[in-house]
């Protein structure tokens, strides 16, 4: 089980989190090459998850199918995640699928096999679409790792022609991630950053932007 501490700020340039964490006493270092990250999120038909999310359930569970890269219409190499949430802690389990491609307007016989995956029937839906640029940075013994998110885009699941990803939000959001074993040397790196942490669940605000408030 891990932490994931958030920090979201709203019109800031990434390069002011990139600073913060070059400077940050710890070393923080990049440890790969930034990528886009893409994600289908699912839920039920009654948003169960979303609400269980926005409403801070201390146990919760959310799937999403993670692929890399771009263009974003075509799915290549999708990856299965469960995440998992108990109280602050969390976990994510993974699990790869065919490699495709898959074009987004013929995603039928991928669902099925997410839905055969975890046991579920129709009541497992598809309903966001969103992507990222990340940015990812970690200590020197890779006990704390930190990703930074920009150009943040979601869209309600679809498969018709036409903008995929019509909603945009100027708001840029690191996560820094450390096992529950390192907590007791958590305090030296959170104290380092100018930022004050926020809740910021990327599902929660697709979801928001997409469709309202759910009911």
């Amino acid at each position: 089980m891990r932490y994931e501490r958030k920090y979201k700020l709203d019109h800031l340039h990434p390069s002011a989190f990139e600073q913060a964490v070059r400077l940050h006493p710890a070393s923080f270092r990049p440890i790969y090459t930034p990528r886009w990250v893409n994600n289908l999120y699912f839920d039920t038909p009654d948003f169960n998850a979303f609400h269980d999310n926005a409403a801070g359930v201390s146990q919760r569970v959310k799937h999403r199918l993670r692929w890399y890269g771009q263009p974003f219409a075509v799915i290549d190499n999708p990856i299965l995640e469960t995440k998992v949430k108990e109280n602050l802690l969390g976990r994510k389990e993974s699990f790869p699928m065919p490699r495709g491609p898959y074009p987004i307007g013929s995603l039928e016989g991928l669902l099925q096999q997410v839905r055969s995956r975890l046991g579920c029937g129709a009541e497992l839906q598809p309903v966001l679409f969103n992507t990222y640029f990340r940015s990812y940075w970690a200590t020197s013994n890779g006990r704390f790792r930190i990703t930074i998110d920009s150009e943040l885009q979601f869209g309600a699941y679809r498969t018709q022609a036409g903008r995929l990803l019509p909603y945009h939000f100027p708001a840029v959001v690191m996560e820094i991630k450390y096992e529950q074993e390192a907590e007791p040397e958590s305090d030296f790196i959170l104290q380092h950053f100018p930022f004050r942490q926020t809740k910021s669940s990327k599902y929660v605000m697709g979801v928001e932007v997409c469709y309202g408030a759910p009911a």
